[in-house]
């Protein structure tokens, strides 16, 4: 073949071959070229992905003191996933101290837990948020006991503005040593009122062989305050005029006379040197089978349905305190959680208080020995079984009632504190501690607020 030709075959074979190639470019997609045209399908080994960096979830922190519930709520954090939460459980005598030392300082823990009292003073202070808005959006605001809504977080009363949300409830019971009832003839369930409570703990006093009744009748910390309040309120009277900010007139009013006078009987009923007892001395007395009953916080009592913890546990029963002749009203215990003021994870503390405060996170915290002021969670079987004085708490903690939780709370319970013991105990009479404790009460609030209520 001549040059010419083989160039002319040459030729005509190039053509050919890129008609071919452009028909074939027309006919096949792009995404089905081999792969090894593919550049970002290199093998991982050859280019490895960069690592993600890992997610740092934000630190938060809880003061409370330390009791058992301070333990199980630091459990039950440990389950929240999108926060580290650290809960401190200082002494009692230091929870108030570490917390508004803090405060002062403008630093502390994120989520502080503070006694109801202590709500006016945070407030004034400026060192706790306004939850209002959270309550009403974030949480079932409808089904907290409102009582307790309002005992744990309102200020000023009836303001509707809450710096606060329950976190613990609590309740007095009675607990009724049943073998002793048993032995005077006595059935527990017959305790309607206060009067008939009286005359059984007389009658079981009257031979000597037992104690009817034993209280915490103490003048200091808030204990013989809570246990005369409830008589008080149950006898027709209130502590203080929340609208005019008045105590004379009030604190000494007849119906409160008339149940200190009821206090100083019941008293009688119970061991002695019982004005020095506080709640350590009840459990001895309840539990080395001493004293027939008692009335008492529903978390001071969480050990004594264990025999290892309390020799009279299988004989004791529970029951809601009597009626009053007026009413039937308990005292508040228990505790709300506020946001720090000083908070730097301000979102993140709203965040976690919205998942404790949800039915599934309540239900949780009650079956560890937690006590929720959801009525959903105190209804529930969950909450009733946990303990054999649930179901009582239940019925008993829609009857609460909470006193003043103003700034000058402490020099005011202080004074009440005071004259009822020594009335309680025969140092006075009934009539004139509190004529004294309303006259002194008075000036304290007469020197903090000179022109009358704040508006």
């Amino acid at each position: 073949m001549s040059k010419k030709m083989l160039w002319i075959t040459f030729s005509l074979l190039v053509v050919f071959s890129l008609v071919l190639t452009a028909c074939g470019q027309q006919q096949t997609p792009a995404a089905e070229q081999p792969a090894a045209e593919q550049p970002a399908e290199q093998p991982a080994a050859t280019n490895p992905p960069a690592e993600q960096p890992a997610v740092v979830k934000p630190e938060l922190s809880i003061t409370w003191f330390a009791w058992p519930p301070c333990d199980a709520l630091a459990q039950l954090v440990q389950d929240y996933p999108d926060a580290t939460v650290k809960v401190n459980c200082v002494p009692y005598a230091q929870w108030h101290d570490s917390i508004f030392t803090d405060f002062a300082a403008k630093g502390g823990v994120d989520v502080p837990i503070m006694d109801s009292q202590w709500t006016g003073e945070a407030v004034k202070g400026g060192h706790v948020l306004d939850m209002s808005e959270f309550i009403k959006n974030e949480t079932a605001m409808d089904d907290f006991v409102p009582l307790a809504l309002k005992a744990y977080g309102e200020y000023p009363a009836d303001s509707g503005v809450y710096y606060g949300v329950p976190i613990m409830a609590d309740v007095q019971e009675m607990a009724i040593n049943k073998k002793i009832f048993a032995e005077y003839g006595i059935d527990p369930n017959s305790l309607k009122t206060w009067d008939d409570l009286l005359k059984a703990a007389q009658t079981i006093k009257a031979d000597g062989k037992y104690d009817g009744f034993v209280w915490f009748w103490i003048g200091s910390g808030d204990q013989i305050q809570t246990a005369y309040n409830q008589l008080a309120w149950s006898w027709g009277g209130e502590l203080w005029d929340s609208s005019t900010y008045k105590f004379q007139g009030v604190a000494n009013s007849p119906e409160n006379v008339a149940a200190l006078e009821y206090a100083s009987e019941l008293y009688k009923t119970g061991p002695e040197g019982a004005g020095n007892f506080s709640y350590g001395e009840v459990s001895d007395a309840m539990c080395n089978g001493k004293a027939a009953m008692t009335s008492i916080w529903v978390g001071v009592m969480s050990g004594w349905t264990d025999p290892k913890n309390c020799a009279a546990a299988a004989d004791l029963v529970f029951a809601v305190p009597p009626a009053g002749p007026k009413a039937h009203v308990l005292s508040l215990g228990g505790m709300g959680i506020s946001v720090s003021a000083y908070t730097k994870n301000q979102d993140a503390a709203f965040a976690f208080l919205k998942w404790l405060e949800s039915n599934e996170t309540q239900t949780k915290w009650v079956t560890m020995g937690g006590y929720s002021a959801l009525n959903s969670v105190l209804a529930s079987d969950a909450f009733k079984n946990t303990a054999p004085f649930n179901p009582v708490f239940a019925e008993a903690y829609p009857l609460v009632k909470d006193f003043y939780n103003l700034p000058e709370y402490y020099a005011l319970m202080t004074k009440q504190g005071e004259y009822l013991n020594l009335a309680v105990t025969g140092q006075m009479t009934p009539q004139e501690a509190l004529d004294k404790l309303a006259e002194e009460q008075q000036a304290i609030i007469d020197q903090a607020y000179p022109g009358g209520p704040p508006k």
